[in-house]
């Protein structure tokens, strides 16, 4: 079923309804999520590209900003 055929039968519900149809929702994918880390595991965290630069700038602002005080 596409999510087009059902938007009306969605569109249909009450408020209330619609907010139980969202939570269900978003626990089924909280739950899917937490199924795909495992005890122990480690997992590596990437960060952006230029985050040691952003993070030295961030330093050197801090830094200035300190003297300023």
């Amino acid at each position: 079923m596409s999510i087009v055929e059902i938007m009306p039968a969605v569109e249909a519900l009450s408020r209330s309804n619609k907010l139980q149809l969202a939570q269900l929702l978003i626990n089924g994918l909280a739950d899917a999520d937490s199924l795909a880390f495992k005890e122990g595991q480690v997992y590596p965290i990437y960060t952006p590209e230029f985050g040691p630069e952003a993070a030295a700038q961030l330093s050197q602002l801090l830094e200035s900003g300190e003297s300023k005080s």
